[in-house]
């Protein structure tokens, strides 16, 4: 499967775990790599990053070239749906879309009742243009619901980190803003439900997504598939696999 990440880089460090299980799964080819960013600095600033992590595959800082993804067969979002949106409206979505993002409720996590998940509420109009939009593809949302239940063992940490350039000084640096939050793979979880790997499963359900951000079911959202599930030990250790 050809595919186009868009990535937000540069914040929670899973996105490096993620781009390096996309380099090294046997079932996907990475076409491009494109950043969402705050201006085209910061885009700039991610596209280094992920070009550290995939030097072989082209990054563009900033919205990708709609042509390159139409092309591909699917495309990865794993920062704000942005500029899922913006392909949307340019007719350029592959025939499959992964998008880690939404919550369907109140979610624990790190500590905090999360009401309103960062990439749908860093861009809830984009979000919210990509889900009725998607009765012409098929969107597989990977909500935090789900993510928020991969974390990482200390161990698990130190395996990955020995193996993913940059991560290591990524979770410092992140942590030193943050504090001491677990690391959570909710970005790889979102590519291997695109890959189709079984440590995940989805159902089909009508979606919508509100002024704020929130996201729910509804008879008169549009057709997605929403990740309902996944097994957290398989998922790390195919993690694990991959990254070598």
């Amino acid at each position: 499967m050809r595919c186009w990440i868009d990535t937000d880089v540069g914040d929670d460090p899973d996105d490096l775990v993620a781009l390096a299980c996309a380099a090294a799964h046997p079932g996907l080819d990475v076409a491009g790599v494109s950043t969402v960013g705050r201006d085209a600095g910061d885009a700039a600033r991610r596209a280094g990053l992920a070009r550290a992590v995939l030097p072989a595959v082209p990054v563009v800082a900033g919205p990708p070239p709609p042509d390159r993804v139409a092309a591909a067969d699917a495309l990865v979002l794993i920062g704000p749906w942005t500029h899922g949106a913006a392909l949307a409206a340019a007719g350029a979505l592959p025939g499959r879309v992964a998008a880690m993002g939404g919550a369907f409720g109140p979610v624990h996590h790190r500590g905090a009742v999360v009401e309103v998940e960062h990439n749908v509420g860093a861009d809830p109009p984009s979000a919210s243009a990509l889900v009725r939009a998607a009765a012409g593809v098929d969107l597989l949302v990977v909500p935090l619901d789900v993510t928020a239940s991969l974390r990482c063992s200390d161990a698990e940490e130190a395996a990955l980190t020995a193996r993913v350039p940059g991560l290591r000084d990524a979770l410092d640096r992140w942590r030193s803003r943050r504090g001491p939050v677990p690391f959570v793979l909710h970005d790889p979880a979102a590519l291997l439900a695109c890959a189709g790997e079984p440590c995940v499963w989805a159902e089909p359900a009508m979606v919508v997504v509100d002024a704020a951000g929130r996201m729910r079911r509804d008879p008169s959202g549009s057709p997605v598939r929403v990740v309902v599930g996944a097994d957290r030990d398989r998922l790390v250790a195919r993690v694990r696999a991959l990254v070598g």
